[in-house]
């Protein structure tokens, strides 16, 4: 482990219950990777300071959890076509200097699907209506629900 790994995290409020750092640096550490996973409490109001935070301290990515999946597209330099259809991003990844805003939230979910059924010509049921409810919703009518 070096005195300088890559820097991830995540933004998010309330930050404390979540179980992602703990899942994440298992994770690193398991594949031998030289990063660190940060929970973040960030307010809604200083959703911009932290994005402009992990740019200047050369963070390589980062999630988005409650209240700013919506919120953090006006910070990015462009989104995936994940995130431009469902209108929502979970996850930013910095490339070629700009931050690229993704969402894995429904294909996550359709890859476990997947390991039971084969959602085309289905009818489907989601409860719910955030951000990954929506991107669930998405990922299902793309593939075939």
């Amino acid at each position: 482990m070096s005195l300088l790994p890559a820097l991830t995290g995540s933004f998010s409020t309330p930050a404390a219950g979540n179980p992602t750092v703990a899942i994440m640096e298992a994770a690193y550490h398991h594949h031998d990777l030289d990063a660190r996973y940060l929970n973040c409490e960030v307010a809604a109001e200083h959703l911009g300071d932290a994005v402009r935070g992990a740019t200047a301290m050369g963070w390589i990515g980062f999630n988005c959890s409650l209240p700013h999946k919506v919120a953090v597209i006006a910070l990015l330099d462009e989104l995936a076509e994940s995130a431009r259809l469902i209108g929502a991003v979970n996850c930013a990844v910095r490339g070629s200097g700009r931050w690229i805003g993704e969402n894995t939230d429904g294909q996550g979910f359709l890859a476990s699907l997947r390991t039971v059924a084969n959602p085309a010509a289905q009818r489907a049921l989601v409860l719910g209506a955030g951000g990954a409810a929506r991107a669930i919703a998405e990922e299902l009518a793309l593939a075939g629900a």
